[in-house]
């Protein structure tokens, strides 16, 4: 059975995709025992430095721009999926090795993709996924903060398309637009991609104008969202900038844990 593709998306920045992304690996892999293959599709790079992967020899934007003639190689992703840290691969304290969790590294001049005008641009990413997935339940497309070619070539490849967002006025006016994306996706390139989920981060009581904003949310997409919502927690920043799974950081790691695993299971189907 093949891989499951998911593109975790947003139209904005900010509002901890990457780091909700890093957690659902986290899920997937030690709690769910599926074997995750992450790809990091911003130039940003976030999700490498979250694996504790730096300086691969071959990135996504090597799989992007293609080898003679510019041809994307099909399957050509496996070449350049590589161990996420150990810190990801073990349970330092049981001793227990956890199933793989692989990365497919960006780099900087992957923002360069966003402007390839040859043929088929669209279909790139899906290519060189094909036959690469085997080894994998679930591969996690981690996708820039924006709706540029990057963003399309993940979607064009994915199953389904997971969006993130905050209960603030920017983010939850800009997700009609992102909606939009994946109705024009599925239109001309991939009839059979779904929307798995809104995830609502961030939610905070400290912030008063934020029921109103989950209130809207609640009228325009109700059942698309998926509970339980992410609380505002120190956690996710600690975990993200210390590069190491949310395991390590007590109770407000663990809460955010068992949250994150009840929106993996939804979107999986796991019982």
């Amino acid at each position: 059975m093949s891989a499951q593709i998911i593109a975790v998306c947003n139209q904005k920045g900010g509002v901890g995709k990457t780091t909700v992304t890093a957690g659902l690996t986290e899920v997937l892999a030690h709690r769910l025992g599926k074997r995750v293959l992450l790809v990091d599709v911003d130039p940003q790079f976030n999700a490498t430095s979250n694996m504790g992967v730096s300086g691969p020899e071959f990135t996504l934007n090597d799989v992007l721009a293609g080898g003679e003639g510019n041809e994307v190689i099909p399957g050509v992703m496996a070449d350049a999926a590589v161990p996420a840290s150990m810190e990801w691969q073990a349970d330092a304290e049981k001793g227990q090795e956890w199933p793989a969790v692989h990365l497919v590294a960006a780099e900087r001049a992957l923002a360069g993709r966003e402007q390839d005008q040859m043929m088929g641009r669209e279909h790139r990413l899906r290519i060189a996924l094909d036959g690469a997935t085997e080894a994998y339940d679930v591969v996690l497309l981690d996708c820039p903060p924006s709706l540029g070619q990057l963003t399309i070539n993940a979607l064009v490849a994915a199953d389904s398309a997971l969006l993130v967002t905050e209960p603030r006025a920017s983010s939850v006016e800009g997700l009609s637009e992102i909606v939009k994306t994946l109705g024009s996706v599925r239109s001309l390139f991939n009839p059979g991609l779904s929307l798995a989920g809104i995830i609502v981060n961030r939610v905070s009581k400290r912030k008063s104008d934020q029921a109103e904003w989950i209130e809207k949310l609640e009228a325009d997409y109700g059942p698309q969202l998926l509970p339980p919502y992410l609380p505002e927690r120190e956690a996710f920043a600690k975990a993200n900038s210390a590069a190491v799974p949310l395991r390590h950081y007590g109770p407000n790691g663990r809460e955010l844990l068992d949250r994150l695993e009840e929106i993996a299971r939804t979107i999986t189907k796991e019982d």
